[in-house]
């Protein structure tokens, strides 16, 4: 870069940028190499097997309507249970384990406030944690 005056003498200055971009690329360097160090991600917990000889099988709760004029029938792992039951049974699968995992799989045809009812009795009968499914269509 050069400056031109009107006067006499014919000064020039030149600014030297040299030593400019060699700072700039040693810190673009440096960057590159400590930038990819950071880990980013989701911090998740991977669940620890216990060295237990005998594990039970989840809870499971199956909400299924047959007909659409009856009321929705109560399957626990497999097994008919009325819906008055329902919570009193829940309290002693969930008292005799260590894990208070439930799951309920429901037809996808039944309302919100139905699964949501089976979810609450789950709560109260002392489910620490809830997972939703649907039942595949036959």
């Amino acid at each position: 870069m050069s400056f031109s005056t009107n006067s006499s003498s014919s000064q020039q200055s030149e600014i030297n940028v040299t030593p400019l971009i060699d700072i700039l690329l040693v810190l673009l360097i440096i960057f590159m190499v400590i930038v990819p160090t950071h880990q980013h991600g989701v911090d998740s917990s991977i669940p620890q097997g216990k060295a237990t000889t005998a594990t039970l099988p989840p809870v499971t709760v199956q909400v299924v309507r047959h007909n659409e004029g009856l009321p929705a029938q109560y399957l626990v792992n497999q097994r008919v249970v009325p819906s008055t039951e329902l919570q009193p049974l829940l309290q002693s699968m969930f008292a005799a384990r260590e894990d208070h995992t439930l799951i309920v799989q429901a037809d996808r045809d039944l309302s919100y406030q139905q699964v949501a009812s089976v979810v609450d009795l789950g709560k109260q009968a002392g489910a620490d944690r809830v997972s939703l499914a649907g039942l595949p269509k036959l």
